[in-house]
């Protein structure tokens, strides 16, 4: 049996999809060939991924939607598609879909209106209905019935092995030259709101090496001009903001002890990874399905009236003070990133 699963972005979100790789092998054996439909600049996420057999990366910035299927045709010609999961349900994948009208298909539920609803009535009335859980476990979930496997999200964590029960893995990856142990501090996200204050970051990164023998590596993009605070701060704390492509990233995640970040790709890596990882969410609601899975990882969130305020995190704060960020302390991260080190 041959499936394609569709999944363009984001980081987080692919690297999520792992999990349905993985319960996929483990019920349908080495016999299934699977092919993931992806980004370009995702790709190098699930490429040498030990379950899965094809990559296929669209590069919308350089290739033309024609060009980009002509390669996929090209590809089930000589590997026959038996079916097409979409893991994306957008505009996109649903061209996608309709190129393959002959080939069966399935497309998951994102839950849109649940996150609609919740967004527009709050946490105070919407939230006591939908409790929400985590889209590792929900996607198998919604389909375990269909292929047959009542005991799906067991037999993939007995299929993965990993040592904190995390449902989602990604290829192995030489070593990144950092010495001694280190904690991996992420202060970026896609969008500015969901972004805990740089400062309580860099004041967080100077706990950690005052009370504790760690050292700090700072991980963000070339755009993240912001983490140009952590520069000279201390021998034991290593900014590589800009230094590192995705691939390098994911080998200093993958030896981290810990990683604390925002609600964002990075620490989604870490936990494939099976390093722990303490997540802070601001507007964005851990009901939305994207908390850490892992049983030593955490997240902080504070339960205001006026969260969540868009299902992205994009949207500014109408307030004067973004408190859904500034009520959590660096103590609080703190404690939770010491528990995780236990």
């Amino acid at each position: 049996m041959h499936i394609c699963l569709v999944r363009f972005s984001s980081m987080g979100d692919v690297v999520l999809q792992t999990a349905t790789v993985n319960w996929l092998r483990s019920l349908l054996g080495k016999n299934l060939v699977l092919t993931f439909v992806t980004s370009k600049e995702f790709q190098s996420l699930v490429e040498g991924h030990p379950e899965i057999n094809h990559v296929v990366g669209f590069d919308r910035r350089k290739e033309k939607w024609s060009e980009f299927m002509k390669r996929l045709s090209a590809h089930d010609e000589e590997h026959p598609f038996d079916l097409i999961l979409d893991l994306h349900a957008t505009m996109r994948s649903f061209r996608l879909k309709l190129s393959f009208w002959g080939v069966a298909q399935l497309t998951v539920d994102k839950r849109r209106w649940e996150r609609f609803f919740l967004t527009k009535f709050k946490s105070k009335f919407f939230g006591r209905l939908w409790k929400g859980e985590p889209q590792v476990e929900r996607i198998i979930r919604d389909l375990q019935d269909l292929f047959g496997d009542p005991r799906a999200l067991t037999a993939t964590r007995d299929y993965r092995r990993g040592k904190h029960e995390e449902l989602t893995n990604l290829a192995e990856l030489p070593v990144y030259p950092i010495p001694g142990k280190y904690i991996v501090v992420a202060p970026s996200a896609s969008f500015h709101p969901k972004r805990w204050p740089v400062e309580r970051f860099l004041e967080l990164s100077k706990r950690i090496i005052a009370e504790t023998s760690y050292h700090v590596v700072v991980l963000a993009g070339p755009d993240d001009t912001f983490c140009e605070i952590f520069n000279g701060v201390d021998e034991r704390l290593m900014n590589l903001q800009g230094k590192t492509s995705l691939k390098e990233s994911m080998q200093i995640l993958a030896r981290a002890e810990l990683s604390i970040g925002n609600d964002s790709g990075m620490n989604h890596i870490a936990e494939a990874y099976e390093v722990p990882v303490v997540t802070i969410f601001g507007p964005t609601d851990p009901r939305f399905g994207f908390v850490p899975h892992g049983k030593k990882s955490s997240f902080l969130s504070k339960d205001l009236w006026c969260k969540p305020c868009s299902t992205t995190g994009k949207s500014r704060c109408y307030r004067k003070e973004q408190y859904c960020m500034t009520m959590i302390t660096v103590d609080d991260v703190l404690a939770r990133a010491k528990e995780a080190l236990i």
